[in-house]
């Protein structure tokens, strides 16, 4: 299940290099612990029973040094203001929390009360939690999520080199007709892992900060392509041709992790049901076409319109495609010999030409 909104955002103003975690690393260096509530004056009023008033400017030396009262230190959401010093908070008893210390406890209570985030800094332990409603999190050092970066970098890696085989053996068959739903959906299934990984590695990213720049670099290669790819995918064997493709690869990431493992559900938001599955599929020639150098889009759709499947516009001769708008001599060549060389199991992964 993917992270809301409000939750990368505290992911974000805490990441490495932030100075919300300039803050949290000087408290914890101090080893005292302390409890910093993010919220806005109106938001946070109703559960201070106690404390300073400071409306002070927001710097990360200041909330480590008025984190030794003890209390809590609450700052502005927009991380300009520190707003109250030694703030006693006092949220509903009534709350369930599954914490035992009370520091933990006050934040997770308030932090379901008031919606906002709370962060807890223990103090033996030296661990940094944020709660922010029902969600808590641990926030984890630099060194450990370039780990857990490295090794889903790694399985990325994997992944791609498989899909790009699954790309090299469909090519061929494309001219072939021999192309079946089988084909298309082990290939969805797979840009469909890499998707959900990406998503994995992107809130990692995020919560490295000022250390993503290399991961970063890396994860922008492995996914080079790949959306595109199954854009392309989805417009050549698509059962109903004017449906949007985007609107089929909305449905298909709609389906739950069971479901993406089946390709009879992965093939659905295609149109295609049980009885279609034996049946070969015919290529419109999307994917292969867009492979072709300074071949632009509009003149692959006339192409597709005009002559319906790759196959059939592979038949054609030079002077029957510069009949096509778009066309001119030097590109026909241009089709005639891209087509031979993808025909011929070359350049039909990722990569291309």
């Amino acid at each position: 299940m993917g992270l809301t909104k409000k939750q990368l955002e505290i992911l974000e103003k805490t990441a490495p290099g932030t100075p919300l975690r300039e803050a949290i690393d000087l408290i914890v260096q101090l080893g005292k612990g302390g409890l910093i509530v993010v919220a806005n004056r109106d938001v946070v009023s109703p559960v201070i029973a106690a404390g300073f008033e400071l409306d002070s400017p927001f710097t990360p030396q200041a909330v480590a040094e008025l984190s030794k009262m003890d209390r809590a230190v609450v700052v502005d959401e927009g991380l300009r203001t520190i707003l109250f010093a030694n703030a006693h908070l006092a949220p509903d008893p009534s709350i369930p929390s599954q914490e035992t210390g009370t520091r933990h406890r006050a934040a997770e209570q308030t932090a379901k009360q008031l919606g906002c985030s709370v962060i807890a800094i223990s103090e033996e332990r030296r661990r940094t939690t944020i709660f922010l409603e029902d969600w808590k999190y641990e926030l984890q050092d630099p060194l450990t999520l370039l780990a857990h970066a490295s090794q889903a970098l790694l399985i990325l890696d994997r992944y791609r080199a498989e899909l790009n085989e699954l790309l090299a053996e469909l090519g061929p068959l494309e001219f072939e007709r021999r192309v079946f739903p089988y084909h298309v959906a082990v290939i969805i299934q797979k840009i469909v892992q890499m998707l959900e990984l990406e998503e994995e590695l992107k809130r990692l990213l995020l919560e490295l900060g000022e250390h993503r720049r290399l991961p970063e670099r890396q994860l922008r290669g492995l996914m080079r392509g790949v959306q595109e790819e199954l854009e392309l995918i989805v417009l050549d064997f698509q059962k109903d041709p004017k449906r949007p493709a985007e609107a089929v690869i909305q449905e298909i990431l709609e389906l739950s992790a069971e479901e993406r493992l089946s390709p009879e559900a992965i093939l659905k938001p295609l149109g295609f049901d049980e009885e279609d599955l034996e049946r070969p599929l015919s290529s419109r020639g999307y994917r292969l076409l867009h492979k072709i150098p300074r071949l632009p889009m509009p003149v692959i759709e006339r192409l597709v319109k005009e002559f319906g499947s790759l196959d059939q516009i592979e038949r054609q001769g030079r002077r029957q495609l510069q009949r096509i708008k778009g066309v001119a001599e030097v590109r026909a060549r241009a089709i005639k010999a891209g087509l031979r060389r993808f025909k011929a199991g070359y350049a039909t992964s990722l990569e291309g030409f």
